[in-house]
């Protein structure tokens, strides 16, 4: 693009006083000019306020928002509606962008809903970023997807690109005309939201760029911090996806599209019930399993996937009809790449029966 158009960075913020400045300083040194910054202040009991108010002091792009704790699903969505912006860009705040992130991103733009750049796990100090590994992102680097097959999602299910909210540059437009806002009062929203982005979107662009660094040593960090409320949360999207896009939906592909990627959550959610069931009560447990029951999808006549994925998903849509201990027994992760996994599908699909 040879405009600059003004690109709105939302920061929820809740007790973060010991990286939000990292955060608002890596904005305002951008090389980029053309920006806004909403930061809403989520009730914080820190110091966070503090210092939020001794940055809006320093820019007029910085606007500064205060309210009662509600969320960060709820505080996003008030973010775009403060918006002014043509372009939204989600950002944690105790995460930091490239000095070049949003002038990439703008000059990149090709009449794009969604564009991605790469996010960097990272060890963040006053002295240096340590990096650590990158987030999932395309093999090919740099990739335009037009997307009128839903070819992101399939591509997530085929190889697991990261579904999170934050360092993407979304067209508000797309935004808006969509009605698109984050689900409030559940955790794990960003697995929710970039299901329904990526559904919609036409033309999403992946550029071959660090534009992000992820903190991975936040302690306060809801996946340093596990209880039933991530499992419900997890349960809830599932729920959620099954009643607004496969049940009643007359769009045979989309309904397609929405089945496999009810299956892929589902891999992900008895991975982490797996996992954590130490840390889960037994009364999510049960919920789990009535859950994964009431998200059962029937087959159809589509191969959308690679053969070894559908016959994965379908194998793990027939698993999970069954009690927590037999699911358990049962599981795996794909990819199909080893004798033991071949002989535990073929259990599956042809020697577990349901009663």
């Amino acid at each position: 693009m040879t405009s600059s158009p003004l690109v709105t960075i939302i920061i929820p913020c809740y007790n973060v006083e010991k990286y939000v400045a990292f955060c608002i300083d890596s904005i305002i040194n951008q090389d980029y000019e053309n920006w806004e910054c909403v930061i809403i202040n989520d009730g914080s009991t820190d110091n966070t306020l503090e210092i939020l108010k001794s940055f809006e002091s320093i820019s007029p792009k910085i606007r500064l928002f205060n309210q009662k704790n509600a969320g960060l699903s709820a505080t996003r969505n008030r973010g775009i509606d403060l918006a002014e912006g043509k372009f939204l860009f989600f950002l944690d705040s105790d995460d930091i962008l490239d000095k070049s992130a949003i002038r990439t991103f703008v000059s990149s733009f090709e009449n794009n809903d969604i564009i991605t750049g790469i996010t960097v796990s990272s060890k963040i100090n006053k002295e240096a970023i340590s990096k650590i590994s990158q987030l999932y992102s395309p093999k090919e680097g740099e990739i335009f997807f037009v997307n009128n097959h839903f070819d992101v999602l399939i591509r997530t299910m085929e190889s697991a690109l990261t579904p999170v909210a934050q360092n993407r540059l979304y067209k508000r437009e797309f935004i808006e005309k969509n009605n698109l806002r984050f689900k409030e009062g559940i955790l794990h929203e960003d697995e929710l939201w970039f299901f329904e982005t990526m559904l919609l979107a036409r033309n999403v662009k992946f550029i071959d760029k660090e534009t992000y660094f992820y903190r991975t040593d936040n302690s306060d960090s809801i996946t340093k911090n596990i209880s039933d409320k991530n499992l419900n949360s997890y349960l809830d999207i599932l729920e959620t996806i099954l009643e607004k896009y496969y049940i009643n939906n007359t769009d045979n592909l989309t309904k397609a599209v929405a089945a496999r990627y009810l299956q892929y959550l589902k891999k992900l959610v008895i991975d982490f019930a797996i996992r954590e069931k130490n840390r889960l009560s037994d009364v999510s447990r049960i919920k789990l399993e009535e859950t994964l029951k009431k998200t059962h999808t029937k087959s159809d006549n589509f191969s959308l996937l690679t053969h070894k994925n559908e016959t994965y998903y379908k194998a793990l849509n027939k698993l999970s009809l069954f009690p927590f201990q037999t699911i358990e027994k049962h599981f795996f992760r794909n990819p199909i790449n080893s004798i033991r996994k071949q002989y535990k599908l073929l259990i599956i699909n042809f020697f577990l029966i349901i009663e």
